[in-house]
């Protein structure tokens, strides 16, 4: 009988564990040949003066990773063939892999902004966010354990989402929006409706005309699917559409992305002039229009627009909305309306990724809206984000009596304010980050990424004298 020489290394790991180890090593030192039979497990235990059961633990171990291999009425033996790198030695093996490099190759590369986390400051004017503090948790929350009761609700469900939430949309829709007729998705956010249409619609090199100060998620999701983005200039009434028929007449324009109620970041909305000769390019030239609309519910001077998918005679505008302004962030609930046609190919890929929504919240949430309680909800924040864009529009105001520079348009309706600095933004950004306080500038949201003097200012997810206090501090940066 051969005599093994292992080292059994004193720890704190079982003495069957250290053994597998010691065995382990030898093999892979060569000390023990490939192919080699093994002492049997109780003279193993005879040399190493172990118990037998230790010792047959150990080679269990052993030939559960594939080690060593065990033969009825025989001895346990070497596997012939190993990976090379186990006969090798840990020290040999981590040099050559450092100097081989072995780098994974990634066929797309994704350009998305840098996250910055919000926990590392003191003051942040967050933009187009809810109260959450304010969000009605508890009323929710019966609604949840009601869901939780149908164990259905914990089963797959259609990707195309839950019925009834989907009937519920389709009633909400009519009623407030002005939007019928339509198929409904639901998604995880509208993120992903842009996301899902980007692909279906886009092939890589074709031209999307985006406004020029955008949404940069929606713009990286157009360029991801192999989207050229066309930069059409914005001003006080939304995209210039003038710019826009410039391009239509020198490109082949396969889609427009455009949020013309509350645009963002600006908080224009397109005029009714504008409305009208956009939709009637998208018809000459045949291109479809993606709408975002995002925070329909907080407007404040009288009923906002209707959505351009209102009125769609030809079937060009692809409708996506969010739950995440009116519900909270994490919830992740979007829709698309869009054809049936659209909706047939949509949802064979949104099966292949996402696959479906959370059951159990969408029936939860369908029971909230059946019940009135979601649009109670609604109301009582339209009401809290119009005193709190009120006030900071008067704090604005007296800021201005010192700061000349400063100017705004009261917004019509939204969660923000977009504020020119009359200076350079950007350079406003870092001093300010610097003494805690997190705000964007104009360049985040500029498809060329030049510095502007503008900062889009959150007023929703603060109260009126959070609000006023942060202005405070900021208005001290303005030099």
């Amino acid at each position: 009988m051969k005599k093994l020489e292992l080292i059994l290394k004193n720890s704190a790991q079982s003495k069957y564990r250290a053994l597998a180890e010691a065995l382990r090593v030898a093999i892979q030192s060569g000390k023990i040949k490939p192919g080699e039979v093994l002492p049997s497990s109780r003279g193993l235990a005879l040399q190493l003066k172990m118990n037998r059961h230790t010792v047959m633990n150990a080679l269990s171990e052993l030939q559960s990773e594939g080690w060593i291999l065990s033969h009825e009425k025989r001895n346990y033996q070497v596997v012939e063939t190993l990976p090379s790198t186990f006969l090798k030695s840990r020290s040999t093996l981590e040099k050559e892999v450092t100097k081989s490099k072995r780098a994974i190759r990634f066929t797309r590369q994704v350009e998305i902004a840098d996250h910055v986390s919000e926990d590392q400051f003191k003051r942040v004017f967050r933009s187009g966010l809810p109260d959450l503090r304010l969000f009605p948790v508890k009323e929710l929350k019966s609604f949840l354990s009601d869901a939780l009761k149908s164990a259905k609700t914990l089963d797959y469900g259609d990707p195309t989402g839950h019925r009834k939430l989907i009937a519920q949309i389709e009633t909400y829709l009519r009623r407030v929006r002005s939007v019928w007729g339509r198929e409904i998705i639901v998604t995880n956010g509208s993120q992903e409706s842009i996301f899902l249409l980007a692909q279906m619609l886009i092939e890589p090199g074709d031209f999307v005309a985006v406004e020029s100060l955008g949404y940069p998620p929606a713009n990286e999701a157009l360029k991801f699917a192999g989207g050229r983005l066309l930069s059409i200039e914005v001003d006080h009434e939304g995209m210039n559409v003038d710019a826009l028929e410039m391009q239509l007449n020198t490109r082949k324009v396969k889609l427009i992305y455009i949020t013309p109620l509350h645009q963002f970041p600006t908080t224009s909305t397109l005029s009714a002039s504008r409305r009208l000769k956009l939709y009637e390019l998208a018809y000459k030239y045949n291109v479809k229009i993606i709408e975002d609309d995002y925070d329909h519910e907080f407007h404040y001077a009288s009923q906002p627009v209707a959505p351009l998918a209102a009125f769609d005679p030809a079937g060009l505008v692809l409708y996506v909305s969010t739950f995440s302004k009116t519900l909270y962030p994490s919830a992740r609930i979007g829709f698309m309306a869009v054809s049936k046609e659209v909706k047939k190919e949509v949802v064979k890929l949104k099966r292949i990724t996402s696959r479906q929504n959370d059951q159990v919240l969408q029936d939860a949430i369908s029971r909230w809206m059946e019940s009135g309680g979601f649009e109670r909800h609604l109301r009582k924040m339209r009401r809290v984000y119009e005193e709190r864009r009120n006030s900071f529009v008067s704090t604005l105001t007296q800021l201005k009596e010192k700061h000349r520079a400063l100017n705004w348009t009261t917004p019509s309706g939204g969660m923000a304010l977009w504020l020119d600095t009359g200076s350079d933004s950007s350079k406003l950004a870092v001093k300010a980050r610097k003494e805690g306080i997190l705000i964007f500038p104009e360049e985040s949201y500029r498809l060329d990424g030049k510095a502007g003097s503008h900062l889009r200012l959150g007023f929703s997810a603060q109260t009126t004298d959070e609000n006023r206090q942060a202005l405070f501090a900021l208005s001290r940066l303005l030099g």
